[in-house]
C-alpha cells in the first residue's frame, strides 16, 4: 500500500515515520524544509509537492493546520487529488470544521476517491509512540480497509459513524474539554502560587486525586516548567479548535457557557502575541489577570 503523507510537523513527523516502521512505502511533503529534512533518514521519501507525493498513491494522510490547507493540498494550488491512483483513500487526520469535511468529501466523491474523517488525540508523545486515539467516521468498509494503516499510528482507534463529519463530531467533544481543562490547569495553578503552596508539591497531589486530568498533568507540567518556547502545541492551534467549537454550537443555538468563556481566554492570550508560543502560556495570563505576572 503506497501512502502519501502531508504535514510533516510535530504530529505528523512519528506518525509518518511509524508508517514506514510497520512496513508501509510512505512519500511525505512539508511546505518546512526543516521538517523533510527532519525526516530524509527515516525511510520516509521526501516528495517536491503534494502531487508528486500523491502520483499514483492507494491513501493519502493529511495533518495540516486547518480548512483552508486541507483544500489547497487536495486541490487547486496542491492538486494531490487528481494525482491519486483510482479509487484511493485520503485520510484527513486534523482537526478541521465538519462542514469542510462533508465538502470535501463529495468533492473527493465526485473524482472516484473515498475519504475517511479520522482526527487524533494523543499529543507528540502519542504521535511518537503509536498511542494515539484515532476517531473516525466513513462508510464502515473505508475503515475497515484502512484499520492496518490506523493501527500503525494509533492504539484506541474507533469508528464513530458512517458519515464524513463524524469523527470532527467527536474531536470537537475532545477539544471542548482540552481547551477548558488547560485553562483550569493554568488558573490552579497561579492560585495555589497564592497560597503559597509549592508548584511540583501541587502537580504530585494533583496528579494522585479527584482533581486530576490529562491536561492537568501534560500541560501543568509545561506551564511549571515555563516550557512556552519552541511549542509542542501552539496557542494559535486551541484558538482555531474552541473557534470551531463554537461556531457549532452557535449554529446548532446549543449553550456552551464554559466553551464561551474559554474561548475569550484564547483571544485575549493571542492578542499578547502569544499566539505561536505552546498553550501551556495561558498561565502567564491567569497570573497578569491576578496581578501576579513575573513572578
Amino acid at each position: 500500500m503506497r501512502i502519501a503523507f502531508i504535514g510533516l510537523g510535530v504530529m505528523g513527523r512519528p506518525m509518518a515515520i511509524n508508517l514506514v516502521r510497520a512496513g508501509f512505502s510512505v512519500r511525505g511533503f512539508d511546505v518546512n524544509p526543516a521538517a523533510m529534512a527532519a525526516v530524509a533518514e527515516s525511510g520516509v521519501v521526501g516528495a517536491s509537492s503534494p502531487a508528486d507525493a500523491a502520483r499514483d498513491a492507494d491513501v493519502l494522510i493529511s495533518m495540516v493546520v486547518n480548512d483552508a490547507q486541507m483544500r489547497s493540498v487536495l486541490f487547486a494550488p496542491g492538486d494531490a487529488a487528481a494525482a491519486l491512483a483510482s479509487g484511493a483513500t485520503v485520510i484527513g487526520m486534523s482537526t478541521m470544521s465538519r462542514a469542510a469535511v462533508i465538502e470535501i468529501a463529495a468533492r473527493l466523491s465526485e473524482r472516484g476517491l473515498h475519504y475517511l474523517d479520522a482526527p487524533v488525540s494523543g499529543g507528540e508523545v502519542g504521535a511518537q509512540q503509536a498511542t494515539l486515539s484515532i476517531m473516525a467516521g466513513g462508510p464502515a468498509h473505508v475503515f475497515e480497509a484502512m484499520s492496518p494503516v490506523l493501527r500503525a499510528m494509533g492504539r484506541h482507534i474507533y469508528h464513530i459513524g458512517e458519515a464524513p463529519g463524524d469523527g470532527q463530531a467527536m474531536k470537537m467533544i475532545n477539544q471542548l474539554l482540552v481547551c477548558i481543562h488547560n485553562a483550569a490547569a493554568a488558573e490552579a495553578l497561579v492560585f495555589a502560587d497564592k497560597l503559597g503552596l509549592d508548584a511540583q508539591m501541587v502537580f504530585e497531589v494533583i496528579g494522585n486525586s479527584a482533581g486530576n486530568s490529562w491536561m492537568f498533568q501534560n500541560r501543568g507540567a509545561r506551564m511549571i516548567g515555563r516550557e512556552f518556547d519552541p511549542p509542542k502545541s501552539a496557542l494559535s492551534i486551541l484558538v482555531k479548535d474552541i473557534g470551531i467549537v463554537m461556531a457549532e454550537a452557535n449554529a446548532a443555538r446549543h449553550p456552551l457557557v464554559l466553551g464561551g468563556l474559554v474561548q475569550q481566554l484564547y483571544h485575549v492570550a493571542a492578542a499578547q502575541g502569544w499566539a505561536q508560543l505552546d498553550d501551556a502560556i495561558l498561565i502567564r495570563l491567569m497570573e497578569r489577570m491576578a496581578g501576579m505576572d513575573g513572578r
